[in-house]
């Protein structure tokens, strides 16, 4: 089986759970920084899937950071090949700039927990199966995405219409922060606590809310994302 290539965009915030279910799967996982990486020598062949996670640029900030284009074009080439794809967040703009969508500011940050709603066509969604209809999740953003091309959406908040939407049957973008553990939750809000406090956010109040929140919204997201890597163990098989 070929291994998960997870391209990260913020040096202290990995995976989190879902880099922990790729491990008790036994299934390869290979970490880059999308800053700090030789796109050419990624060749989609040498992997399985694709995982691009958030970060605080914006998707289209791509002057102030080029290599957000190499990112927008390897989504690309991983939807040309017909391999699974995962974005949270920023990795999930980025991936509707992929397929021709727009990410514009929002009118407001949409930082901590709000309530998730799914659409009626989740429903249907292999992934989604047992999820909640109504779900608390944590979320850590400023921008949205408008409609993307050719894709299904699945998910709302009050802030923002677009929170997951689904391309073909196996590329999804996560605009909220499905894969987060405690841990991951911690160093999101510490390492923007001046931000977030700028904003009228408070880091270690959310933090504890998360203490709260987080082990039943961690169950809801584990089933999603061990039915998206079912799409990759069934994809992967030779």
């Amino acid at each position: 089986m070929k291994p998960v290539l997870i391209i990260q965009n913020d040096a202290k915030e990995g995976a989190g759970q879902l880099s922990t279910l790729i491990a008790e799967r036994r299934l390869g996982q290979e970490t880059v920084f999308g800053y700090d990486t030789d796109y050419g020598k990624l060749a989609v062949d040498d992997y399985g899937a694709l995982v691009v996670l958030g970060g605080a640029q914006s998707a289209y900030e791509t002057d102030e950071y080029p290599y957000l284009t190499d990112e927008i074009a390897l989504c690309h080439d991983f939807m040309q090949a017909g391999k699974p794809i995962a974005g949270f967040c920023l990795g999930a703009q980025i991936l509707a700039r992929a397929l021709g969508g727009e990410v514009v500011p929002g009118a407001t940050k949409e930082i901590g927990w709000y309530d998730l709603v799914l659409s009626e066509a989740a429903a249907d969604d292999a992934i989604l199966e047992t999820h909640p209809k109504t779900l608390l999740a944590y979320h850590f953003h400023g921008d949205r995405i408008e409609s993307v091309p050719g894709a299904v959406n699945l998910a709302s908040s009050d802030i923002t219409d677009c929170q997951l939407f689904r391309y073909g049957s196996n590329v999804y973008g996560f605009q909220y922060h499905a894969e987060v553990d405690q841990p991951l939750v911690e160093i999101m809000c510490r390492n923007n606590a001046d931000y977030m406090a700028t904003n009228g956010f408070d880091a270690e109040a959310i933090i504890a809310e998360g203490q709260k929140n987080l082990p039943t919204f961690a169950e809801a997201c584990k089933g999603v994302l061990n039915r998206w890597l079912d799409l990759v163990t069934v994809r992967g098989k030779p």
